[in-house]
């Protein structure tokens, strides 16, 4: 895959000496949710580690819920790249964020924070190249063990900016690719695109990685993922012809979206923190407003639910069935346990009446940890 020159889209760390990186910060945010969120009033600029290796750069996604006086709490790190030293950075600037007052809870924000060398770090390094090519050279060969070696120890080195980062997360995806395991494939793809932007991966080889991307979350029946990947894709210019070959799988996804039958999305859960504050999570935005667990295997513990204006959350026992209160709008699931532990999130269709089902409703939760 043909990588580009990062430029900033989120948060920029501009006029930094290489040989010093934590000097000269200057920063930009990207907050999403604007339907959402509250209008920020006083966001303090997240520090950059200290410690890290020269040209280090990071990025972290992270959700929130901001307090009816507009004041930050319970962070979930949902995705991060580069070591704890920036999600512990992210984490500390959230404690001192404050928004116009809403008058009432927000629960579901989420704001990406990018940390980047503004200047010579467009392009991979030769140390990082050198362990690139060796894992190409390993898949070619079909040395599985060997690329999963050298993967892993390209990973622990870190110190990676962000070009290389987005690199290794694709090559880590075929690594689990060739070890079978789908959900550890999709959700290294899912990291690549988060961390790379418009600008970092060329027109064509975007579109095929949202391709790939698609065909995953079909295939682990991850329908309401699967309909918001395609609709980005639609969206690329000449992706008229990628779209045209996806025609049979687009018409599955609607007839399962359409369908009265449950939609039973297999789930991993995995660590997307590399701090050891970081839980092992999944996160999905629901088609549906009834849903249970099934086929658990491992400690799959507690989920929460974070919507526009609702909190909610439960421990999770197999077959007992959940509804989220008919105004709920805009959610986002989270499914905490431990890392490598797996399960089904099956979507109901909705009925006219959730005690004639015997569904329990969800409880409110109206205290923040």
């Amino acid at each position: 895959m043909k990588l580009q020159k990062i430029i900033t889209i989120a948060v920029v760390l501009a006029g930094i000496a290489i040989a010093s990186p934590a000097k000269a910060q200057n920063y930009d945010f990207k907050i999403f949710n604007t339907s959402v969120g509250a209008k920020p009033v006083d966001q303090k600029n997240p520090s950059y580690p200290s410690g890290l290796r020269r040209g280090q750069e990071g990025w972290v996604s992270v959700n929130y819920v901001i307090t009816a006086d507009g004041m930050v709490a319970d962070p979930v790190i949902v995705d991060s790249v580069g070591g704890h030293g920036f999600e512990d950075s992210v984490r500390a600037a959230l404690l001192e964020w404050r928004f116009e007052p809403p008058g009432e809870l927000l629960a579901n924000n989420t704001t990406n924070v990018r940390f980047e060398i503004y200047r010579g770090r467009d392009m991979a390094t030769s140390n990082f190249m050198r362990r690139y090519h060796r894992i190409v050279t390993h898949l070619h060969h079909e040395e599985n063990a060997e690329a999963r070696t050298s993967v892993d120890q390209a990973y622990d080195l870190g110190g990676w900016n962000l070009y290389e980062s987005a690199m290794l997360w694709l090559m880590i995806g075929r690594v689990e690719g060739v070890e079978d395991n789908i959900a550890g494939k999709l959700e290294a793809y899912r990291r690549a695109l988060g961390v790379s932007n418009t600008n970092s991966i060329d027109s064509e080889d975007l579109r095929e990685l949202l391709v790939k991307v698609f065909r995953l979350e079909i295939e682990l029946s991850q329908f309401a993922a699967a309909r918001t990947t395609l609709r980005a894709l639609k969206r690329e210019p000449g992706s008229q012809k990628d779209v045209t070959a996806l025609a049979d799988l687009e018409a599955q996804l609607d007839q399962a979206l359409a369908g009265e039958a449950p939609i039973a999305a297999k789930a991993l859960l995995f660590s997307p923190c590399n701090s050891d504050s970081g839980q092992p999570l999944w996160t999905y935005a629901p088609a549906r407003r009834t849903f249970s667990f099934a086929a658990l295997n491992g400690n799959v513990e507690r989920f929460e639910v974070r919507c526009e204006r609702e909190r909610l959350e439960g421990l999770i026992e197999a077959d007992k069935t959940w509804s989220l209160p008919q105004d709920a709008k805009n959610c986002q699931v989270f499914v905490f346990g431990d890392d490598g532990a797996s399960f089904e999130f099956v979507e109901h269709l909705e009925t006219e009446s959730d005690d004639a089902t015997g569904l329990t409703t969800v409880a409110r939760s109206d205290v923040l940890d």
